[in-house]
């Protein structure tokens, strides 16, 4: 008799779950805001060692303008991590390598990846943070920044 209750509520406890909005988005995730939930200053799901779900809360901004460079982009991102707060720094590291990718290339060259070094090191510095070594993400920020490289101007 239990069992045919359990299966009697069970499409009408369903039907209540997560209702979506027009956008197909749940209650409280609005798209394009940044105020999509879970939130979480925490990084996450970088690399396996730090991913604990399918779903990436989303990490506060950097505190710096939406027009920041490469190298106040790097400087925010150390800041975050002395701080502890991996996931505003992984943000940080994100939308600086975001704004040395925005670069024009052959059609036929667009799905390889990027071979230029400060890219490459804003990786290294990511997946630092990914196995929770904050000290050689800071070490490889720090490389970056000290390099004069001409991409800490994008």
């Amino acid at each position: 008799m239990i069992f045919s209750a359990m299966l009697l509520a069970a499409p009408l406890a369903m039907a209540q779950s997560a209702p979506q909005s027009m956008t197909g988005a749940r209650p409280g995730n609005d798209i394009g805001t940044r105020s999509s939930l879970p939130l979480s200053p925490k990084a996450s799901n970088i690399n396996g060692m730090d991913t604990k779900s399918t779903i990436a809360p989303t990490p506060p901004a950097p505190q710096v303008g939406p027009d920041a460079n490469v190298a106040m982009l790097l400087m925010s991102a150390n800041q975050s991590l002395m701080h502890h707060q991996t996931g505003t720094a992984d943000e940080a590291l994100e939308r600086a390598e975001t704004n040395i990718l925005q670069r024009s290339v052959v059609a036929t060259r667009a799905n390889d990846p990027s071979q230029d070094p400060v890219v490459v090191q804003i990786e290294q510095a990511r997946q630092a943070i990914g196995r929770h070594d904050l000290q050689g993400a800071q070490a490889t920020i720090q490389q970056i920044l000290g390099s004069n490289a001409p991409e800490l101007s994008l």
